[in-house]
């Protein structure tokens, strides 16, 4: 906790007010989680009493603030700290115990923090401060793209733009090259090795029949040929090569993680009564090469001439191959 708060301490420490501004400090619920995880309550009173309150049990305290050296002195009865000004707002009062480096005493304002979580905050203002966007990842960390974001409109404005990652806890940290997926998956950051983002994609999202999903990097729903040669992801990770189905009966092969080929299998009826599935290079049309894959109610089919019903035209197949 204490190297958190440090952190944002760096970059938000000219936003701070000070306690000489008593009506920050007095007869406000501050509270903070002590190092049980239970919750200690403080109200300053004008005539420097000092409300502690723990599990419901409270004991009367004093406090004193010294302007001089900008240090509040708290006195709990079983000991007393002193306290110097680190960021102060009517939100939190982050003090850091007098002679330390970095062991910090963080309060919340009950009345406007209510889960008490100062790292949270803190992070709300950083952002607002400096105009950052954050996106969940797929992988359930959030990340933070920095750097005058009111500038920000489309993809490519991005490109350029420093990203950093942060848990949970509010921890920052630096991201690795490589690449990252949004959690809705509509889009793709992809960063080099000093974290700066050098390309972003839109993309499309394609239910696969296994219960997977199949994201498109700029891929298009009005023309599914338009997507080869597109870069893909399953569920945020790299494809391996495979040829996989997705729920509109559209087939992928994959290389590489890229479409190489999209065929797309519609199913006919015949005038003798039986079905026929086509694995089709083009979904209006059927064309020599394509292949029957399913018949009922017998397959493979025999080798012949058939009668689509609707069409004048009929198919010749060998080898349940469309001759």
């Amino acid at each position: 906790m204490n190297e958190i708060i440090g952190y944002y301490l760096k970059t938000l420490s000219h936003r701070t007010l000070s306690l000489r501004i008593k009506g920050i400090l007095v007869d406000k619920p501050w509270a903070i989680i002590d190092d049980d995880g239970e919750i200690q309550k403080f109200i300053f009173k004008r005539d420097n009493k000092l409300i502690l309150s723990k599990n419901g049990k409270a004991k009367e305290g004093h406090w004193d603030y010294f302007p001089e050296a900008m240090a509040l002195l708290i006195d709990r009865i079983d000991d007393k700290l002193l306290l110097t000004e680190q960021f102060i707002d009517d939100n939190v009062l982050i003090l850091k115990m007098d002679g330390t480096k970095n062991d910090f005493f963080a309060l919340a304002n009950e009345n406007t923090i209510r889960d008490y979580n100062v790292p949270k905050y803190l992070n709300s203002l950083r952002c607002q401060e400096f105009g950052i966007r954050e996106f969940k990842l797929y992988n359930g960390k959030i990340i933070q793209v920095l750097e005058d974001q009111d500038n920000v409109r489309y993809l490519d404005d991005f490109v350029g733009r420093k990203i950093t990652v942060r848990d949970n806890s509010f921890n920052i940290s630096d991201l690795d090259k490589g690449f990252y997926v949004t959690e809705d998956k509509s889009r793709t950051f992809y960063l080099n090795n000093y974290g700066y983002i050098f390309n972003v994609t839109k993309n499309i999202t394609k239910y696969l029949v296994d219960g997977n999903e199949l994201q498109i990097e700029n891929g298009t729903d009005s023309s599914p040929q338009k997507n080869i040669n597109k870069k893909v992801t399953i569920n945020g990770k790299e494809v391996i090569d495979s040829r996989i189905l997705d729920k509109e009966n559209y087939i992928y092969e994959i290389k590489e993680s890229q479409i190489i080929k999209i065929l797309v299998v519609v199913e006919y009826f015949l005038n003798n009564g039986m079905s026929i599935k086509i694995e089709q290079k083009k979904y209006r049309n059927i064309s020599k090469g394509d292949k029957i894959v399913d018949a009922k109610p017998i397959f493979p089919l025999q080798d012949g001439e058939y009668r689509i019903k609707g069409k004048l035209r009929k198919i010749k197949i060998q080898d349940n191959m469309i001759q």
